[in-house]
């Protein structure tokens, strides 16, 4: 369906961080086939989530199609609102799961892809591998964004309502004969930004086990400091390509000599 209106919001951008993912489990593990097809060792689920505290997913986000491998049954998986946007199975093998996004028909946007790679075996350090057999449970994510320009009149009604925190309100009586209130539990105000800092009852995979710009500059750092390595081991291979490169014309040079 048509936005009703095409009228855009000029010199305005919008984003929307949110947590594509998946977990996986050793079977057998409740939730998941009892006895699994044959070959199959791992309970998994793929999934596209919001940010703790963060806004409804389903206020912008309508539909989502996750891409199996090729050797399951309906490989292709398509989820609507209100979700949740997530896909369980079981395997044996890791593999690349493509992911479209399809926005809410008020904004005008065309659908966009992402990929996430299936892990299903512990990684990390030894402690961290320990810990995740212990508990039986791998968990993978990472933070996406997606950025409308210039959106609708309409999509900017909606990305900018106060509507779009009410799935994390909770009902509280205000005594007899009055009517409840739904108000905010915890002490992480919702916002569409992400935390400063890090609460340690959030999940994820951040330091401290949550999502939050400290976590994001980490991140950033890591990055940095890898390219600088990666600058300084292309450098060290340059200069021992031509070091090698002389070698060869002195003996380019002997060699026609004699």
């Amino acid at each position: 369906m048509a936005p009703t209106t095409s009228k855009r919001v000029r010199n305005t951008t919008i984003r929307r961080h949110f947590i594509i993912g998946n977990e996986s489990h050793l079977l057998p593990y409740a939730g998941y086939a009892n006895p699994a097809p044959d070959n199959h060792t791992k309970g998994w689920k793929v999934y596209v989530r919001p940010l703790p505290n963060g806004p409804d997913l389903t206020t912008w986000l309508k539909k989502v199609q996750f891409k199996l491998h090729h050797t399951y049954t309906d490989a292709s998986r398509t989820i609507e609102a209100p979700g949740p946007y997530e896909v369980s199975e079981t395997g044996y093998g890791e593999f690349g799961v493509e992911i479209r996004l399809y926005f809410a028909s008020e904004s005008g946007e065309k659908a966009v892809y992402r990929e996430h790679y299936l892990v299903l075996a512990p990684y990390g350090s030894e402690e961290q591998k320990a810990k995740m057999e212990r508990e039986n449970l791998v968990v993978a994510e990472r933070m996406e964004t997606v950025e409308f320009n210039e959106p609708t009149m309409e999509f900017f009604k909606t990305l900018t309502s106060e509507d779009q925190y009410n799935w994390l309100k909770v009902k509280k009586g205000r005594g007899k004969g009055k009517k409840p209130d739904f108000v905010f539990e915890g002490e992480v105000e919702p916002t569409a930004q992400l935390p400063d800092k890090a609460d340690a009852g959030q999940g994820g995979m951040g330091a401290g086990g949550a999502w939050s710009q400290v976590y994001e500059r980490q991140v950033l750092a890591q990055l940095g400091q890898s390219a600088a390595s990666l600058d300084q081991a292309l450098d060290e291979e340059k200069r021992g390509m031509e070091s090698r490169r002389k070698k060869m014309e002195e003996l380019g040079v002997a060699v026609s000599a004699k």
